[in-house]
């Protein structure tokens, strides 16, 4: 416990925020990069088992934080209809994610503490919000004490969206043939209002990453 504390104390919280930062935009500038899309989505019945379930797969490319092809390979249904909240995106090509609340330009809008980690490698840096708002998460970041790369991110909405009654995601990253990058997205949620009262949870994996040449 003393060494874990000790060590802890050697690392500085701005230099882990510029860091993860730094990683952040260099994701958000990289050149166009080519990857596989691996999904499937469940509805989840009020005992936890699976109501219907859809396996999506895609080839999509993007570049500078941006999905510029997106090819849908094929899409296999199993068991009910999934409901209208869980419907297949039709407009993905064009969609930017959420940007990292680690960049510059987003830090002030946030409070961030560095704690231990689950286990001796990792230190947490939690994350929460000055101001509640649906495009600002709070959750909690492990990193690498040994490069401060960032392994896991771990968020839920500091103020729930329309439609969802909660949301909570987690991000687990790794090194890819295009740098560092996020290779398993998992998200569990509840809808909200009578017609879109449901449950579900879904699974992302991002494979086959390539650097490929711009249109």
């Amino acid at each position: 416990m003393m060494l874990s504390l000790l060590v802890l104390a050697q690392l500085q919280l701005p230099d882990v925020l510029r860091a993860l930062g730094d990683d952040a935009e260099r994701r958000e500038a990289a050149g166009p990069c080519s990857y596989h899309e691996s999904t499937t989505v469940e509805e989840l019945a009020d005992d936890g088992s699976v109501k219907g379930s859809e396996q999506r797969e895609y080839d999509a490319v993007m570049a500078a934080g941006e999905v510029t092809k997106r090819e849908r390979l094929s899409v296999k249904a199993t068991g009910a209809p999934l409901a209208d909240l869980l419907s297949e995106p039709k407009n993905a090509k064009g969609r930017k994610p959420a940007r990292s609340p680690f960049v510059s330009a987003l830090r002030p809008q946030f409070k961030f503490a560095l704690e231990d980690g689950p286990s001796p490698e990792l230190v947490k840096v939690t994350l929460e919000p000055l101001k509640p708002d649906p495009e600002r998460p709070r959750g909690e970041a492990w990193v690498r004490r040994a490069d401060l790369k960032l392994v896991e991110l771990r968020l839920t909405p500091s103020k729930t969206p329309m439609l969802l009654d909660s949301m909570a995601l987690r991000f687990v990253f790794d090194d890819t043939g295009c740098g560092r990058a996020a290779t398993l997205i998992e998200t569990q949620g509840a809808g909200a209002a009578p017609l879109l009262d449901t449950k579900f949870r879904s699974r992302t994996v991002l494979s086959k990453h390539a650097k490929a040449k711009a249109p």
